[in-house]
């Protein structure tokens, strides 16, 4: 029994990171994610050090990594000659890389509780908010994770999708207190003051409180989080009923991972392409997006003048315009070392009737281990290791591609490329330079087509539109095309595997930047940060006060309430007699 009490909080650990994971496709659980930060709260609060703490946040994270991830081996396995039981491997090692950020969140909680007794909600919101600013390979968050459910997430237009997890942190640490209140706990690992059973009626009220009041406290943060959505979506919408749309057509033209990068499909990729946009034009299209790398023949980074004949983007019968996502290759350049490198942008451009080119928007994040390794873009001989004689490489700034119109004011349009639509760092980025009025994803998902990354994927994105309150419209190859206003609801979708054409009509919307836009997570990092030095100052004011002999002679002492309790008062906790010599 003993044994196993050591072991309960690993437990929690483990099964407070499977849970969390349960929110993700395909068993979206989504009530989970609130459930699973408790339980790693429950498991990180009491540790007595803070690399136990660290440690079980990595344990809480790769369950979490293992279960959420789980579609990485069937990926692996179809497009590599690994086996299953290094598929399995793989996913266990990105599991624990990933685990890494939220090790962080429990060894930072644990300093914060142990060291400067701050309180656990404070201490594991400081966590929360460490972990889901740093960057990960698959990034998510509690608010991502949460957005099926747009009403709770409705804030992140102030404070972001990290400020909104941050918000669920302090519901679940609250719920934590309670479970543990109900056990005789406080957080620290101290025992809770219970009453005996013959103590007044109202010092047993007291005891109860302990239970009640954080419990009720955090069913009233998430019902005001829902009821502040609710009124804010319905402003959203009655704001939105004025403004100007766009018809807009996205494409998936549904070509399989190899077919894209085997020359002789070229020719069917593009009369595809050349057909369905044929379709979006006939019904009614202003606008119609391709996927990510959806032309099959590269370009020059620099041309301003789309291809004629056989390699047409404007094929036959095709008007435009079209927003079109292509690879484009830089001028080779020669290496300090002598190496020549013939570099590659993953691009977007926007080709008009006339077959001009618009310059270049670059993918400005490149997808770590699949199109760059971290510190490629620093370290050439790196870069070289895995790309030989040149790669992709970052676009260096923002660039808007701006279609005008007769009827109705000019798409000025940011282009997330790819997984660029689930990072919050990037919308920012784009959004405050270039202010657009409408919000364009590119991707192209076919690596990841029959699993459950698609919908993930789509999932996070949705987070973009709220925090920038523009409405995003997303051309997807073999993944889930849709359409998501400025709510964050999603309006249309297709998910199909077969070539076709969704039309959208999003909002055409040239209000001011958000807040979260103009100021991003700085206020919110500095709030928890003063929180945090004011506990700390506090605790070693009230440490002061106490008598020497009070706090201890030794400098190894803990302070009072984080002192072991003597037998008296763990018998008291338990209602045991005290054991005589």
């Amino acid at each position: 029994m003993r044994a196993l009490r050591g072991r309960a909080p690993l437990l929690l650990a483990l099964a407070g990171g499977a849970t969390f994971a349960l929110t993700a496709p395909p068993t979206d659980l989504v009530p989970a994610v609130i459930v699973g930060l408790a339980l790693l709260a429950a498991a990180v609060h009491d540790a007595p050090t803070v690399w136990r703490a660290f440690g079980r946040g990595a344990v809480w994270g790769t369950a979490a990594g293992v279960v959420g991830l789980r579609f990485v081996p069937e990926v692996i396995q179809r497009f590599t000659p690994l086996g299953s039981a290094a598929s399995y491997l793989a996913l266990g090692l990105l599991a624990a890389a990933q685990s890494l950020v939220w090790a962080i969140c429990g060894g930072i909680t644990s300093a914060l509780i142990r060291r400067f007794r701050v309180p656990l909600e404070l201490a594991f919101a400081t966590g929360v908010f460490a972990a889901v600013a740093i960057p990960t390979v698959f990034g998510w968050t509690p608010a991502g994770l949460m957005s099926p459910w747009p009403a709770l997430v409705q804030l992140a237009d102030l404070i972001g999708e990290r400020g909104v997890s941050v918000l669920f942190a302090v519901g679940a640490a609250l719920l934590t207190r309670a479970g543990l209140a109900a056990s005789g706990r406080a957080p620290g690992g101290r025992p809770l003051e219970r009453a005996p059973a013959q103590e007044p009626r109202p010092t047993r009220l007291r005891s109860s409180r302990a239970i009640l009041y954080p419990a009720l406290s955090s069913v009233a943060l998430f019902g005001l989080l829902a009821a502040h959505g609710a009124l804010r979506m319905a402003a959203v919408e009655r704001a939105s009923a004025g403004l100007p749309t766009a018809r807009v057509a996205l494409v998936n033209q549904a070509v399989g991972p190899h077919e894209r990068w085997q020359a002789k499909n070229h020719p069917r990729i593009l009369r595809t392409l050349h057909e369905l946009t044929r379709e979006a034009e006939a019904g009614g299209a202003e606008l119609t997006l391709w996927p990510e790398a959806a032309y099959p023949y590269p370009l020059s980074h620099s041309a301003r003048q789309a291809p004629r004949g056989g390699r047409a983007i404007l094929g036959p019968g095709v008007r435009g315009p079209i927003l079109a996502g292509l690879i484009t290759q830089a001028p080779p350049v020669k290496a300090a070392d002598g190496v020549e490198e013939r570099n590659s942008y993953n691009s977007a451009t926007l080709v008009l009737p006339d077959g001009s080119m618009q310059p270049t928007q670059d993918k400005l994040q490149l997808l770590w281990f699949g199109e760059t390794v971290p510190g490629g873009a620093y370290l050439p001989w790196l870069r070289r290791i895995f790309q030989k004689s040149g790669g992709l490489v970052p676009g260096a700034e923002p660039r808007a591609l701006t279609l005008p119109r007769e009827h109705g004011p000019a798409l000025r349009i940011g282009v997330l490329n790819c997984y660029e639509d689930t990072l919050t760092g990037v919308g920012r980025r784009i959004t405050g330079a270039l202010a657009p009025n409408l919000l364009v994803n590119i991707t192209n998902d076919a690596w990841f087509t029959g699993s459950a990354e698609p919908e993930l994927h789509a999932r996070l994105a949705v987070m973009r539109a709220i925090e920038l309150r523009r409405d995003l419209v997303r051309a997807v190859n073999l993944g889930v095309v849709s359409w998501i206003d400025a709510r964050g609801v999603v309006r249309s979708r297709d998910e199909s595997a077969a070539p076709g054409v969704t039309f959208a009509t999003p909002s055409v919307r040239d209000t001011p930047l958000t807040l979260y836009t103009r100021l991003g997570d700085a206020p919110m990092a500095l709030l928890l940060a003063f929180a945090s030095v004011a506990c700390a100052l506090r605790a070693r004011r009230s440490t002061a006060k106490v008598p020497r002999q009070a706090r201890g002679a030794g400098s190894g002492a803990r302070p009072p309430e984080l002192a072991p309790p003597d037998a008296a008062t763990q018998a008291a906790a338990t209602d045991a007699p005290l054991s005589r010599p």
